[in-house]
């Protein structure tokens, strides 16, 4: 869902997800086998692919493994370990 605020001139567009599909789906992947070609380590929630374009750091690595790294997107990982 997108809401949008206007206040003192000022636009936002917030977005909300309901991510407990994904990590439902998550957790099922998890416990699947790896492909020895192709390994999925993680679901990405919409809302975090918008925040990347937005914040400047969808083309980089290093930002996409420290977040799939973060406890706190545990939830969303399909794989144990670090990245």
């Amino acid at each position: 869902m997108t809401i949008h605020h206007e206040e003192d001139g000022k636009f936002w567009i917030e977005t909300r997800q309901d991510v407990e599909p994904i990590i439902e789906s998550a957790k099922m992947l998890s416990m699947e086998k790896p492909d020895k070609d192709f390994t999925r380590v993680a679901l990405i929630p919409l809302s975090i692919l918008n925040q990347s374009f937005t914040d400047g750091w969808f083309d980089d690595p290093d930002a996409w493994k420290k977040w799939a790294n973060d406890p706190a997107n545990a939830s969303f990982r399909t794989t144990k370990g670090t990245i």
